[in-house]
């Protein structure tokens, strides 16, 4: 799938909190698909995330992550 599809995709599924390389110990959270959404990116494959490390905060992803997962039930 190419990348837009990937991120429609993205909001009719449900989404979970992982960590950074560094851990949960780290400040930031990503938010990813609850099962991972590949799309092709050149000759390769990529995982979709909604949100990647560094950029949000712990508190802030979940609460976003609990907001959208009750939207989607």
């Amino acid at each position: 799938m190419t990348y837009q599809e990937a991120k429609e995709k993205a909001f009719t599924v449900k989404w979970e909190i992982g960590t950074c390389s560094q851990g949960e110990e780290c400040w930031c959270r990503t938010i990813s698909p609850e099962e991972p959404i590949l799309f092709k990116s050149g000759d390769s494959e990529e995982e979709y995330y909604i949100i990647g490390s560094g950029e949000l905060n712990k508190e802030t992803a979940e609460y976003l992550v609990k907001l959208h997962n009750q939207n989607i039930k």
